[in-house]
């Protein structure tokens, strides 16, 4: 249900215009990775390989947009570095997986939650 809502909300930020779709999605775009980022930690807690290895595949590219967005946006420096180290963190989550080493999936993964944290810390709009 929720790569559901991942891919329409996807689907209509390409049906509209890049600016105001951006703009109008980046709350969705946060919500989506926030559900993600629950889903791997439980994932990742129960030892459900390839279910947290999917959901970090889909942080990576979640954060690889969100970097993206920064960039084009300009004057968030930080927050571009906050979603380039979040994306690193969801590659080492993967190599962890892959390892079965999931006490390193989970210190990677809390990492994760702290630096999205911080972001939110800087840029969250209430």
């Amino acid at each position: 249900m929720r790569r559901s809502i991942v891919t329409i909300a996807t689907l209509l930020a390409l049906a509209g215009g890049v600016q105001s779709a951006q703009e109008e999605l980046d709350t969705d775009w946060m919500h989506a990775i926030e559900d993600a980022n629950k889903s791997l930690a439980s994932n990742i807690a129960t030892k459900q390989a390839s279910e947290a290895s999917s959901d970090a595949k889909e942080l990576a590219d979640w954060f690889a947009k969100v970097q993206a967005y920064y960039q084009t946006k300009g004057d968030a420096p930080d927050a571009v570095e906050l979603a380039r180290k979040s994306g690193g963190l969801t590659q080492q989550i993967r190599q962890s997986i892959d390892a079965k080493d999931f006490d390193a999936a989970t210190a990677s993964a809390t990492a994760l939650s702290r630096t999205c944290k911080t972001c939110h810390n800087f840029y969250k709009k209430s």
